[in-house]
């Protein structure tokens, strides 16, 4: 690909009061970072299972495990550090600031307990599991002769594992040289750390190549206070797919394919969620083909049907032999292509087919037949997989056409240009979206699987609508589970489905709305838009 595009230069250097506002901010959020970190030792999910939900309160400790104080706590530090994130929206910094400003808020987390999540236990237990001799895909934390068992979550203790051979390669060496559970936990916060700087790195780096502003994009990517609860207080090992997949995108804008999907794969035998990002980076590749064919130099070239299926044949072969290979040479199979077990367990509205199911066996209670939600639930979750099925076909198409000029690319030379670099990546970030929406279950980090795609492509034609809300929606996420892992889902049933049906009315009144602007009729014409907007002057229904 060509040299990245100019950025807008900075504005002027900010007044000293301003400067003053920026800093009190900053340090503000760092002793936000101490403080949740401190209070995690008695509010975080402890190596001893609490026998009931910690409640946040103000007595020192609970009979039932953890201190309701420090709970209290824990909620008004990350209050304290959305507030600071939030307050340093506009601020006309650069990117190694903000580099310092996410190290000095989230590096208190990593001597922290478990937070939000008792998922690292499990990644301990997992690890020590194959290290003597019983792959996890075949047996479960139950028979695991150690007292590291005591620690998993119950959800964990009679599961398989839905994780791919390089993460339990990694988890299995972490096991086999720790000897204290501690120890095991810190190294494997310790990979997550190497995700989120890796993240840190690609994100500006990412934003840059696609001609938005690396600063913007790492504020709402990086340095938002979800990154730091899930990524480093949780330590999910979500945290390196993520990275891979970003990293894996940075390579594929400088034209080295072939290692953007070999780093890609490794992502997706992290966490196979990684895969969906494979078939954007084959749009770009096909394009880099149309512009080599067309005797281009930019690679916005958009490409034949013969350019797609020679990428696509190129991207297979290139993310396949390493999947390939981590099969085989662990000896764990390929079990982990089709990790259906543990999510479908945990029911909560906070999954729009599972809320949908829920309803039903609302109902069903009411009328007498309590059977209807399992099978409510089963039937909501089978069609909202089809549905997200066709959903990532349009969106893939949509992606892979030209997008529709529209009132307000018409007036920018290199507009249709930029597009054409942002859609691929703006369809991971879609995709994503669509995937987390359907999924039978939604947890807290699973929204940082599209964040960061979307900070890196809004690009000026969409920052103004779709920033403020997705991080409005990653402040909400911030609250929506207690420090020790308690799911706020699971006790807000009843405002919750009801809100969950409003926003299934919503999505079909928008996905009629923008079934009728497809042009269906040349739906597999490379050359013509997905969704034709230009005709539509009032329609903001995205095109891709």
């Amino acid at each position: 690909m060509a040299d990245a595009p100019p950025v807008p230069a900075p504005s002027p250097r900010p007044s000293v009061p301003r400067v003053a506002r920026v800093a009190r901010a900053r340090w503000a959020g760092c002793a936000a970072g101490v403080l949740l970190a401190a209070a995690s030792w008695g509010s975080g999910a402890l190596p001893r299972l609490n026998v009931g939900v910690l409640w946040p309160g103000i007595a020192p400790w609970s009979a039932k495990g953890g201190s309701p104080l420090l709970a209290t706590v824990s909620v008004l530090a990350m209050a304290l550090l959305v507030t600071a994130w939030w307050r340093l929206r506009d601020a006309d910094v650069s990117v190694r600031w903000w580099w310092g400003t996410v190290a000095l808020w989230f590096a208190p987390l990593v001597v922290a307990m478990p937070l939000y999540s008792r998922d690292l236990y499990s990644y301990a237990a997992q690890g020590l599991l194959w290290d003597q001799g019983l792959s996890p895909y075949d047996h479960v934390v139950r028979e695991l002769v150690s007292p590291w068992r005591g620690s998993t979550a119950p959800t964990w203790l009679d599961s398989t594992t839905p994780y791919g051979p390089v993460w339990l390669l990694l988890a299995r060496a972490v096991a086999s040289v720790s000897g204290e559970l501690w120890v095991a936990l810190l190294l494997l916060r310790l990979l997550a750390v190497a995700g989120v700087v890796v993240m840190a790195w690609a994100v500006p780096d990412v934003a840059r190549r696609l001609g938005w502003s690396p600063v913007r994009a790492t504020w709402l990517g990086v340095a938002v206070p979800l990154v730091g609860a899930h990524f480093v207080g949780g330590a999910h090992n979500d945290a390196l797919m993520v990275g891979a997949v970003l990293a894996g995108l940075s390579l594929a804008l400088r034209r080295r394919f072939v290692l953007a999907c070999v780093l890609i794969a490794l992502g997706a035998m992290v966490k196979v969620t990684a895969v969906i990002a494979l078939p954007f980076v084959a749009i770009l590749w096909a394009r880099h083909v149309a512009t080599a064919r067309t005797s281009g130099t930019d690679d916005t070239a958009y490409a034949r049907w013969g350019d797609v299926l020679r990428a696509g044949a190129l991207t297979v072969g290139s993310a396949g032999v390493p999947m390939a290979l981590g099969g085989l040479v662990t000896g764990l199979g390929f079990s982990w292509l089709n990790p259906t077990g543990t999510p479908g367990k945990n029911e909560q509205w906070t999954s729009l087919p599972t809320a949908i199911g829920i309803a039903v066996g609302a109902v069903g209670h009411v009328l007498g037949h309590d059977e209807w939600r399992e099978t409510g639930i089963a039937t909501a979750r089978a069609v909202a997989l089809v549905v997200l099925a066709l959903l990532l076909v349009l969106v893939w198409l949509a992606a892979l056409k030209p997008a529709d000029p529209g009132p307000d690319m018409g007036s920018d030379p290199g507009g249709a240009a930029a597009e054409a670099r942002l859609r691929p990546v703006r369809g991971i970030a879609w995709a994503m979206l669509a995937v987390v929406v359907l999924a039978p279950v939604f947890l807290g980090w699973y929204y940082l699987w599209l964040l960061p795609f979307f900070a890196v492509s809004l690009g000026a034609r969409w920052q103004a609508r779709l920033e403020q809300p997705l991080a409005v929606v990653a402040t909400v996420v911030c609250f929506a589970t207690l420090p020790e892992g308690y799911s706020l889902g699971l006790t807000t049933t009843v405002v919750g489905v009801p809100f969950a049906l409003v926003v299934l009315v919503l999505l079909l009144r928008r996905g009629l709305r923008t079934a009728r602007l497809v042009d269906w009729r040349h739906l597999l014409d490379l050359d013509r838009p997905l969704v034709r907007r230009s005709d539509h002057p009032r329609s903001r229904i995205s095109d891709s």
